[in-house]
């Protein structure tokens, strides 16, 4: 007779893994919670306290601030160009 394999728990995805993560605070009094979302899946992050939240939301703010740091680059390079015509570019 055959053997029955018992199946194995589901393996935690590594975007649902905890890690832990401390938002950085706000120059000034006022401090924002962080929203964060992905694929459906929200979270209000805490600035200032260590938290711990998947790692697909540590991504995603990773993320969205190289993306805000290659912006910035952008428009200063832009900048320093100044009077080049755009088709120089």
């Amino acid at each position: 007779m055959a053997e029955t394999k018992k199946a194995a728990a589901p393996a935690v995805l590594d975007g649902d893994e905890y890690v832990d993560y401390m938002a950085p605070l706000l120059p000034g009094k006022v401090q924002k919670d962080i929203f964060c979302a992905v694929n459906g899946e929200t979270v209000l992050i805490k600035r200032g306290a260590p938290v711990k939240v998947k790692r697909k939301f540590v991504e995603a703010l990773n993320n969205a601030s190289a993306q805000q740091f290659a912006a910035y680059r952008a428009m200063e390079d832009i900048r320093k160009q100044g009077s080049k015509p755009a088709g120089n570019m």
